[in-house]
């Protein structure tokens, strides 16, 4: 076997603690970076959590409006029928009270185009009686 020169063992001992060094370098760039991100990560996190905070009061402050806004509805909904309600029935009450003042009217119209048949006879019947009187007082005063 042939021996190894002399040069080529610092050679390797120098390039494993140029290697060595190397990845010290990486892993301590990857420690700084990964401690970064983690800072990073944090501060993305409570961002987040802040803007989830906000969404939640957004989003019951919207909830509570819109319950006030269905309450609302149904009250004026509610109000709306009793009105139409109350409507309908004062619209019933005078399509009654129409009726009757239809029939009292009739009624009146009947009962004075009979009083005014019964005067028109009755003048007639009158008349005929003064003319009968009429006629019969002259012979008398000349008898």
């Amino acid at each position: 076997m042939e021996s190894i020169p002399a040069w080529v063992a610092p050679t390797i001992a120098l390039s494993l603690v140029v290697i060595a060094a190397s990845m010290l370098t990486v892993g301590a760039i990857a420690l700084v970076i990964g401690l970064g991100l983690r800072k990073r990560t944090r501060e993305v996190a409570a961002q987040l959590s802040a803007l989830t905070a906000d969404a939640k009061t957004v989003a019951a402050r919207l909830r509570h409006e819109i319950d006030g806004f269905a309450d609302i509805s149904t009250e004026a909904r509610v109000k709306l029928k009793r009105g139409m309600n109350a409507v309908e029935t004062r619209l019933q009450d005078l399509d009654a009270l129409a009726e009757v003042v239809q029939e009292e009217v009739q009624e009146t119209a009947l009962s004075t185009a009979s009083l005014l048949r019964t005067i028109r006879r009755s003048g007639n019947i009158l008349g005929a009686a003064r003319r009968a009187l009429s006629k019969k007082r002259p012979r008398e005063r000349s008898g």
